[in-house]
Parts: C-alpha cells; structure tokens; sequence
C-alpha cells in the first residue's frame, strides 16, 4: 500500500512565553536532597492544557552564572494532575546547567486534556534556582507509539543523584554500568541522563552516552553526547531524543560510558524507560 500524508496541524501548549527572556519558562527553587515531599511548581495549569497530547518536551535550566553550578548534583520529577499528583516522568537529572547552557528530554508520553503538569526539584544546593520550559504536542494524531509513564533506572546515592558510573577514558571501549539486572517492565523508548556529581573545577570533555540490553555482551540500541566546558557547564544529552526499541520485561538493562579525555570528577546516571 502506498502511504497516504495526514494533512492537520502539530499543536503546542507550552509556558515558554512568545517574547524573548533570558529566563525561559517557570522559576522553580530546589528542596534539600532528601526532600522530594518539598513544594510544588505548578508548570502548566489544567486550564491551559485544552488537548489531548502525545510528547512533551521538557528544558531544564539553572537561573545562575556558570560558575554557580560546578557538580550541582540536581534531579527533577515531573507531575501530573491537579488537586494530586501522580509523578509522570521522576528523577529528571539536570545538574550543571546555567544561564547559558540547558538540559533537554523529549518523551512519547500520553498527557491527558485537562490535567496540570507540575514538578519538584533536589538538589545538593538548597535553594537553587532553576527555570523549567515544557512543551506540550498533540492536536494531529501521533507519528509514533505512546507510552503512559516514564520509569528510572538505576539506584539513586539520594534524590538529586543517580547511579555512579565511570566513563572509560581517553575514547577508550565503552564502560558498561549495569542499571537494572532484569527489569520489571516492558519498555519501548528510552533516553539517558548523565551529570557530573562531584567536581569543583570542570573541562571540556566529550562524553558518548548509551544504553545496552542484554548480559554478558550488550546490544548497543542508542548512543547520545554529553558535554562539560571549563566555564563550568554541564550540556546534553544530545539529541534530546529517544531510541525506539521494544525491550521485554525481564531484561538487563545498562548504561555505556566513554570520553575523550580524562575523568575529572564522579559521574552519575539515569536511564530513562518508557511503557
């Protein structure tokens, strides 16, 4: 059969405004790392969200000079809901970033019409202050699968933190982390996150971020880039994209890590699982 074009429209809700700003979205301030039970940021109200969508799409930035966020290790849950939430994507790793450098996700996620998406932040640094851009795309029927929530994966050092990992050095093979020895769930997409956790000083550094499935020998399905500068910048991961790939429950699930130079900190991780 010959593919028929769908003809319609991408719609967006988003709260990134339509004017220029050098702090884009909402203004969230960060709990201590033990509490996630802290106060709520109410990102886009039930009001706004007037349709059914079938992505979003979240930009995650520190209101901060760079030299604030050297290892500001940070983690961001995104909720949905409204008089109570439900936590549609946990664990968001976002540590580094500035006013010059930003943190992206895109997930294939169902959001309901009329439901708010909120978030709450920890971080190493009480109080940090951080701006959240999400964007909403539906209005035209979905180019892909939709899942209905976003698993973490990995064992979290506290709530701001993911799983220690150790990048091989000098673009050495990869290092394999295992996150989950047999996971729980089926899965279809994935991303990853990656921050460096414990560093004063940063430099540039290229790191090649992916994800295997299976044991002994892994089956590379993805590969993203994170970067660090010396003006003490966290970027990534790029694409702000996820790996289609349906992986069944049961599996062995790990984080792959190698840069181009040396490791100059500790480094932690997330992988990121849709169903």
């Amino acid at each position: 059969m010959l593919w028929v074009p769908q003809k319609g429209r991408v719609k967006q809700i988003t709260n990134g405004g339509i004017v220029g700003t050098v702090s884009p979205g909402t203004a969230i301030t960060a709990n201590a790392t033990t509490l996630l039970d802290g106060a709520v940021t109410e990102f886009i109200s039930a009001a706004a969200n007037d349709q059914d969508s079938w992505g979003i799409h979240i930009m995650i930035t520190a209101d901060v000079s760079p030299s604030a966020v050297a290892a500001v290790q940070t983690c961001l849950d995104i909720l949905i809901g409204g008089a109570t939430d439900d936590v549609l994507i946990p664990a968001l790793i976002c540590g580094g970033t500035s006013t010059y450098s930003s943190i992206n996700y895109f997930f294939p996620l169902h959001i309901p019409q009329g439901k708010r998406i909120a978030g709450i932040l920890a971080s190493a640094k009480v109080s940090m202050a951080y701006r959240v851009q999400i964007t909403l795309y539906g209005g035209s029927p979905p180019p892909w699968r939709v899942g209905q929530k976003v698993t973490a994966l990995g064992t979290q050092a506290n709530n701001a933190r993911g799983q220690a990992v150790v990048p091989t050095e000098s673009g050495g093979a990869a290092s394999v982390t295992q996150m989950v020895a047999s996971s729980v769930s089926d899965y279809f997409a994935f991303m990853p996150g990656f921050q460096t956790s414990t560093d004063a000083t940063m430099s540039f550094v290229s790191y090649n971020i992916g994800i295997g499935i299976g044991a002994s020998v892994e089956d590379r399905i993805g590969t993203w880039t994170a970067t660090t500068t010396g003006s003490e910048e966290h970027h990534g991961p790029f694409p702000a994209f996820p790996i289609f790939q349906d992986v069944p429950a049961g599996s062995r699930i790990s984080l792959l890590a190698s840069n181009s130079g040396l490791n100059n900190a500790t480094y932690d991780a997330l992988i990121y699982g849709v169903n």
